[in-house]
This record gives structure tokens, sequence and C-alpha cells, in this order.
């Protein structure tokens, strides 16, 4: 996944802040070109190539996550997307919680001189437990996907 990058969570983000100290974060960054909103951002995000096999997996299950959900959440028309509920969402950046996962997922832009660099973070609520501790390298892959799709 060439220019996407394994960073450290911001400091002062909303997925800094969730739970607590001992949970895992996780985040990853890459640089575009041009100026990416959040609103933007999130409705790439959550109607990429990349997410599309996510997307039919939530369907199945009754969850859907449709371009229309995906449009609606980015324009703040609505506070959840398939089993995702916002937390918080500020002018750069959205905290979603997946509904009895203990996970969360938050996106972010931050604005360069000539690009934009977007943020895609995971948040696992007791960290330990053997499935998620059996889950990370592949769930670290999958983000560096996602993020790239965008």
């Amino acid at each position: 996944m060439a220019g996407i990058a394994a960073c450290d969570v911001p400091e002062g983000s909303l997925l800094a802040g969730f739970g607590g100290p001992e949970d895992y974060r996780d985040c990853f960054c890459r640089e575009v070109p041009g100026t990416v909103f959040l609103p933007e951002y999130i409705e790439r995000f959550y109607c990429s190539i990349a997410f599309r096999p996510e997307r039919l997996v939530l369907t199945l299950m009754g969850r859907g996550a449709s371009s229309k959900d995906a449009r609606a959440l980015a324009r703040g028309e609505t506070d959840h997307i398939a089993v995702w509920k916002v937390i918080e969402r500020r002018d750069t950046q959205i905290l979603l919680e997946s509904a009895g996962t203990g996970t969360a997922s938050w996106l972010a832009v931050e604005p360069l001189g000539d690009g934009t660099r977007l943020f895609f973070g995971s948040w696992v609520g007791k960290p330990e437990r053997p499935v998620m501790l059996a889950l990370y390298r592949l769930h670290r892959l999958y983000s560096r996907i996602l993020l790239g799709g965008c």
C-alpha cells in the first residue's frame, strides 16, 4: 500500500480520547492532492470499491450500508450507518462505535499546503480477547486497503 503509513493517534483527537488507556488503538494516514473535506471523505470511504465486500456482508446480515446511507452520514443527515453509530462528530473528524462489538472507527482529515492528510483509525476495548489478538494482523492490512481505496 504505497503512500499509506501507520502513524501515531493524534493527541486531542476523538480516537485518542475514547475508551481507556489500556485499550487498543491504531491509526493509518495518507496524503492526497487537493482539498478533501470530511463529508467527501466519509462518502468516499463507505462507497469505495475496497469497502464493497463489507457492505455486501452487512447487507446479507440485514444491516446494509448503501451509497444513499453513506451520503446521509456524510452530510450529517443521520447518526448511523449499518452497525456503526456516531459517538461524536467535529468539522474534521468523526468517531463511530459498532454496537456490541467493543470496536470503533475514526475518520479524519487534516488540510495540508497543497493537499489533505486522510486518517483512518480503530479502537478496540478489552484488546486481550483471544479473537482480537488473532485478528490484529489481518485488521491492520484491511485498514490499509480501506484507506487506499479513498
